[in-house]
């Protein structure tokens, strides 16, 4: 109704979780994320990350591996399980570089895997493409 003031509802944000114990990661993250028009949630661990993935459906989860509870590769492994769950886009955002962190990931259908410390502006470009590269699949 409002696209042609270049307007979006609320509902049209793009949904994005950030799955991160470290407290200062996530709000500078959800900071940046928020100023850049996206709707955050997050979740300090794995576990607490696939409740809010039931309640929230979001479009893209930004995950950590090593968290408490359940880490971040564990916690992929169990939401990849549930159909309803493969459209969500998933980028690792870690401090993990080992090569075994890193494939086993992608066998679980990550879009990208981001290693710490990491670019803002890098991590919002990449956020986009997948953004984008989800709206060409669905359409």
């Amino acid at each position: 109704m409002f696209d042609f003031l270049g307007l979006k509802k609320k509902t049209d944000k793009t949904k994005i979780l950030v799955i991160d114990d470290e407290p200062n990661i996530v709000q500078t993250l959800q900071d940046r994320l928020e100023m850049n028009e996206y709707n955050v949630r997050t979740a300090g661990n794995g576990r607490e990350g696939l409740d809010k993935i039931e309640q929230d459906k979001p479009d893209v989860v930004l995950l950590d591996v090593i968290m408490p509870v359940m880490d971040g590769l564990e916690m992929l492994e169990v939401m990849r399980k549930k159909p309803e769950n493969q459209d969500i886009s998933v980028i690792m955002l870690t401090a993990r570089s080992q090569t075994q962190d890193i494939a086993r990931a992608n066998a679980c259908g990550i879009d990208d895997y981001i290693v710490k410390p990491f670019d803002l502006s890098e991590l919002l470009e990449k956020i986009e493409a997948v953004v984008e590269n989800r709206k060409a699949v669905a359409r």
